[in-house]
């Protein structure tokens, strides 16, 4: 399945995006751009596909929503400390792919301390929260004022499949509550973290507005997937 309704008006796609239709928005997180860079700085050789594969996935969301604009909820960038020569370069690119689609507009993330400066280049102002009808879009990786239902990265969840032989595999996901949305990691190289059992990354989460979610997971060859509620995948687990 390509997108699944997960709201009223709001869509969840395979291609790691979230679409509110009656505001033509398409919202990603967490692309982690020059990442191979960051690993090479620390002496680890990883082949260089990530900034490929995001424009591949974005090239798809473009044709599918034609969005009136894209938000990046956060850690567009990798290196906390400075912009590597990695960085300006993908950022960048990945930018003047988008700008000649849709409009984009840019939240701030943890990882994002140096990202101002290179959107400078473009003209671009950093959030560090975004109001889109009835809903907040923060990154979450510190707590905000929400005037609506809040939108969230920062958190790469992930859910874990276990069968009863003890095989298991972990797949990306969205968590939906009513109140709480969180996207899953754009990047593919960002793993993620085990949304059912914690701990959060995130100060705005606790396992009672986990024990309301509801799972929706992503696989390259079979696309979005329902599998229910917490307290259902944790009975089967």
């Amino acid at each position: 399945m390509d997108e699944i309704e997960v709201l009223p008006g709001v869509f969840a796609s395979k291609d790691y995006a979230l679409y509110l239709e009656e505001d033509g928005a398409l919202v990603i997180a967490d692309l982690h751009l020059g990442y191979e860079g960051a690993l090479r700085e620390q002496g680890v050789s990883l082949p260089r596909f990530q900034k490929r594969h995001i424009l591949e996935r974005l090239a798809s969301l473009m044709d599918q929503y034609h969005p009136d604009v894209l938000v990046v909820n956060g850690d567009f960038k990798h290196e906390f400390s400075r912009n590597l020569t990695e960085e300006w370069n993908e950022v960048l690119d990945v930018l003047d792919f988008l700008e000649r689609r849709t409009e984009v507009v840019m939240i701030r993330g943890n990882h994002d301390n140096f990202l101002k400066t290179i959107l400078n280049r473009k003209g671009l102002d950093l959030h560090r929260s975004y109001e889109f009808g009835a809903f907040t879009i923060a990154h979450g990786h510190e707590p905000v004022e929400a005037k609506g239902a809040l939108i969230l990265g920062h958190e790469h969840p992930s859910i874990r499949l276990r069968d009863k032989i003890g095989a298991s595999i972990s797949l990306p996901c969205f968590v939906i509550t009513p109140d709480i949305t969180i996207l899953p990691a754009f990047s593919p190289l960002a793993y993620g973290s085990d949304i059912l059992r914690g701990p959060y990354l995130s100060p705005i989460l606790d396992h009672r507005l986990m024990q309301e979610a509801r799972f929706y997971g992503l696989d390259e060859k079979l696309g979005i997937l329902d599998f229910g509620r917490s307290e259902d995948l944790l009975r089967e687990s």
